[in-house]
């Protein structure tokens, strides 16, 4: 029992290590076809800086703020 269990035990192994082995040699001929035809792939475009942002509004508008929050009210209430 303890034998078979052994066996199980380094044939699972040895997959795993095949398998890893096998995927470490297959990433590493991607890299090297990629970085050979890399040529044909344009280049990432740059992203253009966004404008700085607009101060909030000025502390004069409070009335116009008001009156637009109570006619949103208003008109969600319905009353």
């Amino acid at each position: 029992m303890v034998l078979s269990s052994f066996i199980l035990l380094i044939m699972g192994m040895g997959t795993t290590f095949v398998f890893l082995f096998v995927l470490i040699i297959c990433t590493n001929i991607s890299s090297k076809v990629s970085s050979k035809y890399a040529y044909l792939m344009p280049e990432p475009e740059q992203k253009k800086a966004k404008p700085a942002a607009k101060p909030a509004a000025a502390a004069g508008n409070d009335d116009e703020i008001a009156a637009a929050i109570a006619m949103a009210l208003v008109k969600h209430t319905g009353k």
